[in-house]
């Protein structure tokens, strides 16, 4: 009777799967067709952009056009039809790094730098630096996620503890250097480039900024890890994890000594090369989202002649990929269905025009403020970066148009609100991360708030800054 008790108890704390919580928001959405006056402003030509803005001046109420059961289901299929290239572009993406990892050259390169830091404990300080600057970087492209790192863990926990720390350093110098690059998100074409896709705006425009918010970001994060290393190393009773039972976190050793050979040095290479290639493209040959994927699809190929695959391996491999990109890709059109009904019930400018309502009279400071607490919230409920872009960017775009705010701020506080509040939101992989370094989840928000806290000050910094000096 007690076990019963106990497995409803868990059932209970089951967090709804992303695809319920979008269902959800759909029916909402459906209701308030009903329910809400339907208005419309006029759309205009802004011939300095080329892009299409609102008249502000122009909103005005219309007959309602209430969506019913029926039409919200085919909701689902037109917004995966309108969302199509971006989940293309994500289906590519997965695909091409599935790829890669199968030929071990994530597995090597990750081995290599966690080899170096253990033979050579006298420069483990400067090698746990460069490692977070690695990882935080190659998080920044979007080509290293958290399911890669995670299954790193144990290894990363164990060379911590055997170089005198202790498991929170070993996910603080993982983990979470991914996570502040994903934020950071220079070249990320699954949360920027489908953010500033729907906001239209140039992929990857304004990377300068975002490479001196990674470079700020990855800093404070290795100034508060180092001095919690060096803190516990002085007196390990004052380890956040002490007296946990670590016995059991061994280096999975055949992991640990994944060779570098000449073809996975080569497939890294192609992999910087493509990242590069693309940057270059999209920033000065006007490509886009098609391009993207061509892009993805030719480094697939490559690394698959590096490796001297057949061609009907590599082409099983990809679709073995395709699997992994499912969520992250459906997500995105589920998602734009709720764009969809809004659309077709005519609600989504006046949620628009009454946004603007509650915000119209404050700086344009205090409203970065506002829209980035509500992107850090909406987080715990989308916790895919695409899914939320393609929920939230719609109605965000109009309103920084609407109160003056350029909309490369608009996708700049939609990254930091989706990126950063990752390493927070037990939505997110950190709740899997700390179970399988068996750090108590209380113990981890101990360590992390502070530093999250700082993270979101720099934030409100960074979003104040691109306002001052109209961030383009």
């Amino acid at each position: 009777m007690k076990t019963d008790k106990t497995q409803k108890g868990k059932e209970k704390r089951e967090v709804p799967h992303i695809f319920v919580i979008l269902l959800v928001i759909i029916v909402i959405a459906t209701i308030c067709t009903w329910l809400v006056p339907a208005g419309a402003y006029d759309r205009v030509l802004d011939e300095a952009t080329g892009r299409m803005v609102i008249d502000p001046d122009s909103f005005h109420y219309i007959d309602k056009t209430p969506v019913g059961p029926f039409a919200m289901f085919v909701s689902l299929e037109e917004g995966l039809i309108q969302a199509a290239n971006i989940t293309f572009l994500i289906f590519c993406a997965f695909s091409s790094l599935y790829l890669i990892e199968k030929t071990g050259a994530i597995d090597a390169a990750i081995a290599l730098m966690v080899r170096k830091t253990k033979t050579h404990p006298k420069y483990a300080n400067v090698f746990i630096g460069i490692i977070m600057i690695v990882l935080a970087i190659w998080g920044s492209t979007g080509t290293m996620s958290y399911e890669e790192i995670i299954a790193f863990i144990p290894i990363f926990v164990a060379v911590a503890i055997a170089l005198g720390y202790d498991a929170m350093v070993g996910v603080a110098i993982s983990v979470v250097p991914v996570g502040v690059g994903f934020a950071a998100a220079t070249v990320n074409p699954f949360t920027i480039g489908v953010a500033q896709t729907i906001a239209e705006l140039p992929m990857f425009s304004g990377i300068g900024y975002r490479i001196l918010i990674l470079a700020v970001m990855t800093a404070i994060l290795i100034a508060y890890v180092m001095w919690y290393a060096a803190r516990i190393k002085k007196d390990p009773t004052k380890s956040l994890t002490y007296g946990v039972d670590m016995s059991d976190m061994t280096v999975d050793e055949e992991r640990m000594n994944t060779p570098m050979t000449t073809e996975r040095k080569l497939s890294l290479l192609a992999l910087l090369v493509a990242v590069g290639f693309m940057a270059w493209g999209l920033i000065t040959q006007g490509w886009y989202i098609n391009q993207c994927a061509a892009i993805f699809m030719i480094l697939a190929i490559v690394v698959g002649i590096i490796n001297r695959w057949k061609a009907n391996k590599i082409a099983t491999t990809l679709v073995e990929g395709l699997s992994k990109g499912v969520l992250s890709a459906v997500i995105v059109g589920v998602a734009r269905a709720v764009l969809v009904v809004m659309t077709a019930g005519n609600i989504i400018d006046t949620l628009i025009h009454a946004c603007v309502g509650l915000i119209e009279d404050l700086s344009l400071y205090a409203s970065g403020v506002g829209m980035l607490i509500f992107q850090t919230l909406l987080n715990f409920l989308i916790p895919s970066g695409s899914g939320q872009a393609a929920v939230s960017m719609p109605i965000m775009t109009p309103i920084a148009d609407l109160i003056g705010m350029n909309r490369q701020i608009a996708v700049l506080i939609f990254q930091f609100g989706d990126g950063f509040s990752n390493l927070i939101w037990p939505t997110s992989f950190m709740v899997i991360a700390c179970a399988m370094a068996k750090i108590p989840l209380n113990k981890y928000y101990k360590w992390l708030l502070p530093f999250f806290g700082i993270c979101f000050a720099v934030q409100c910094l960074f979003v104040f800054g691109a306002i001052a000096m109209n961030y383009a």
